[in-house]
């Protein structure tokens, strides 16, 4: 499954990047400080290429991510893209069935949030990103104090239950942003507005993201 939804992301990325001005590529990704729509693609050029390379060490930290960038910094889109396009059969092999943990699937989904976010453009459907709302939505709990319980449900009415305690708090948020805010693309202010009650602890809103809080709030699509 994992593979599929690479291969589908990567096309829509390069068909996106491809039609792509100079103003465009340039402009800044809010939810990769410091990093242009361009650094973004050649960031998820080049995890493809490490992988087709086994070049995996440091993988998947700031200095892997970091390095993927500064080797492809000024080179044309189109060139990226072909390289992409090249490495991503073994890429897609790599890939486990199923979300479980960090992959180059969730990778790519995360980011294509964030691009079609900075270009100003409209979320991509459900279908492409339930997977892994489906696995994040548990994640939440493993901070919780043994005392609490925390109930996530969405706006088709998917719940997802964290912990046993019997303090509980309840979150209602729209799927979309509920993922955005677990791969920690929401910052605190935008989490803590959600509809919770009782209103969260500031322990619970700072360890909602699995990449850490962040202050900056981040630009949200329209449906």
């Amino acid at each position: 499954m994992l593979d599929a939804i690479y291969r589908a992301a990567r096309a829509r990325i390069s068909t996106l990047a491809a039609g792509l001005t100079e103003d465009q590529l340039n402009l800044a990704v809010p939810a990769t400080p410091g990093w242009s729509v361009h650094d973004v693609l050649a960031h998820l050029t080049g995890g493809a290429a490490d992988v087709l390379a086994q070049r995996l060490d440091g993988a998947p930290g700031e200095y892997w991510t970091a390095r993927h960038v500064a080797e492809r910094r000024g080179r044309p889109v189109g060139e990226l893209l072909d390289e992409w396009e090249r490495a991503s059969p073994a890429a897609e092999a790599s890939l486990p069935e199923r979300f479980a943990g960090p992959n180059l699937a969730a990778d790519v989904i995360c980011h294509e949030g964030d691009l079609r976010e900075a270009l100003g453009l409209p979320r991509i459907d459900r279908e492409h990103w339930q997977p892994f709302l489906d696995v994040l939505g548990r994640l939440p709990g493993r901070l919780l104090p043994d005392t609490d319980t925390l109930v996530i449900s969405d706006e088709l009415g998917q719940e997802w239950r964290c912990g046993s305690g019997e303090s509980v708090t309840v979150l209602r948020a729209d799927g979309y942003e509920l993922m955005r805010g677990l791969f920690s693309r929401r910052s605190r202010s935008q989490i803590a507005g959600w509809d919770w009650s009782p209103e969260p602890s500031t322990q619970l809103v700072d360890s909602f993201g699995v990449f850490g809080h962040r202050d900056d709030d981040q630009p949200i699509p329209v449906c």
